[in-house]
């Protein structure tokens, strides 16, 4: 009997022991997919090295850069609310400025929106009210009771809408904080660019503190205070020279936190420390994950826009209003929102259109400015009445290497439909004057463009 035993015991202990196994490397495996899924979560950027290129089911292949819709996009208010005015009392947002940060290709920007544009904003109920931008805030809070977000979900949802960048969080920041933040960092080093001068300065509402500003081209160390009246400033210049000044305190700040590492290797504990100052939607469980991010985009590899140059006055509009050119404001976002190296490599691209498909060089023109390559650099020719072509090819005058492979991988052309200047399939194209050259032809595969610009291109309105 104990042998029989031992043999029944040998005989069912093999699949037994081999079942834990295999169920042992299946939780292993679960663990490791959740653990991809988590760390895309709290350190968007970070993937532990495995030592093994592809998991099944886990997606490793990451692009080299990511779109609008896949980057961390924060949009940071500036609440016009004085040092002497309570905290919940009704006040518009100062500054808008979307925050953006790309995990994959580890590049940052910074896009400015002035306050005084004419928008629309949501009303709540399905439709649309036209204000300017700076009063969405104060709205959500305080008019539209019950509005899903409140204010800071009422500006996500405008700033979406009318310029097609999507809001994934907000931080609002007042007076009294910014000071704060700076002070923590034992201050910044701003290169004032010009001269600038305001006689009777102020940041509180009940007082009769009026006093002069000053500041001189050159470099000065800024404590909070001093940084503060140097963002907000205006008297001599414009609302649009002071965005300017705000995002040169933006890029001295993340400067001067990298190189203290204040921020990035004590984000936990400086955020506990200001979070009852600091309103956001963004988990205390994230704060590590984004400060990590951040520290490795850095701030050599941030780019800064303003949407200013979009604008105009509005004339038959209530007070200080700007309108602003559709076209003009896409172009601007995407130089903070596209691929930088497309736009470091700077080539200019010449489009023949060799099929029976009218304005088809136009139509890809508009496509290729959404991903970066500016208006500038476009040129297109329809070719009416000219030659068609069944294959289209890309022709490389000038080895803009990064752009056309770019180029390639949005038509989807193998490596075979690229010629260089040189090429005999090649001569009849050259001698435009661009550095690359596109020739469309009957085989012509735009839907790889047309999906990554369907959702720019419907969630924008404007002028």
């Amino acid at each position: 009997m104990g042998a029989t035993g031992s043999a029944l015991r040998k005989r069912f202990q093999l699949p037994v022991l081999a079942g834990i196994a295999v169920f042992g490397l299946l939780a292993f495996y679960a663990s490791l997919v959740v653990a991809f899924q988590v760390i895309d979560i709290i350190a968007p950027g970070r993937q532990p090295d495995l030592g093994v290129e592809i998991l099944p089911g886990v997606d490793t292949d990451k692009p080299d850069h990511a779109d609008i819709n896949e980057r961390i996009n924060i949009v940071v208010l500036g609440l016009d609310l004085r040092r002497d005015e309570p905290d919940n009392t009704p006040a518009r947002t100062d500054s808008i400025m979307v925050l953006t940060m790309d995990p994959y290709s580890k590049k940052g920007g910074a896009f400015s929106i002035p306050r005084d544009t004419w928008v629309e904003i949501p009303d709540g109920q399905g439709g649309y009210r036209t204000d300017r931008i700076n009063v969405a805030y104060e709205m959500g809070e305080y008019q539209y009771k019950g509005y899903n977000g409140g204010g800071a979900g009422l500006v996500k949802d405008t700033i979406q809408h009318n310029f097609g960048i999507p809001i994934d969080y907000y931080v609002l920041l007042n007076f009294n904080t910014f000071i704060d933040l700076i002070d923590e960092v034992d201050g910044i080093d701003v290169d004032v660019p010009e001269y600038v001068y305001d006689p009777a300065y102020t940041d509180c509402s009940y007082c009769t503190d009026y006093y002069p500003v000053e500041f001189t081209e050159g470099p000065e160390h800024m404590d909070g205070r001093r940084a503060l009246e140097y963002s907000r400033i205006r008297a001599s210049d414009n609302d649009f020279k002071r965005i300017e000044r705000q995002q040169l305190v933006v890029k001295a700040t993340a400067k001067k936190a990298a190189n203290l590492g204040t921020v990035f290797s004590n984000a936990p504990g400086l955020y506990n420390r200001y979070k009852d100052a600091i309103k956001t939607d963004i988990s205390d469980l994230q704060i590590p994950g984004l400060a990590d991010l951040a520290k490795q985009i850095g701030p050599d590899n941030i780019r800064t826009v303003s949407m200013a140059d979009a604008t105009y006055p509005c004339t038959n509009c209530p007070g200080a209003v700007l309108l602003f050119n559709k076209a003009k404001m896409i172009e601007l976002r995407d130089r903070v929102f596209s691929d930088f190296d497309i736009q470091d490599d700077g080539a200019t691209v010449t489009i023949l259109n060799g099929t029976q498909v009218p304005d088809l060089a136009t139509y890809l023109a508009s496509l290729l400015r959404s991903q970066g390559i500016t208006q500038n650099r476009l040129s297109t020719d329809e070719l009416k009445n000219g030659p068609l072509y069944d294959r289209t090819i890309i022709v490389d005058v000038d080895g803009k290497n990064r752009t056309v492979d770019k180029l390639a991988e949005w038509l989807q052309l193998p490596s075979s439909r690229i010629h260089e200047g040189t090429d005999p399939d090649a001569k009849d194209f050259v001698g435009r004057g661009a550095d690359i050259i596109i020739v469309l032809g009957a085989d012509v595969n735009l839907t790889g463009l047309e999906s990554a610009n369907a959702s720019l291109q419907e969630s924008t309105t404007g002028s």
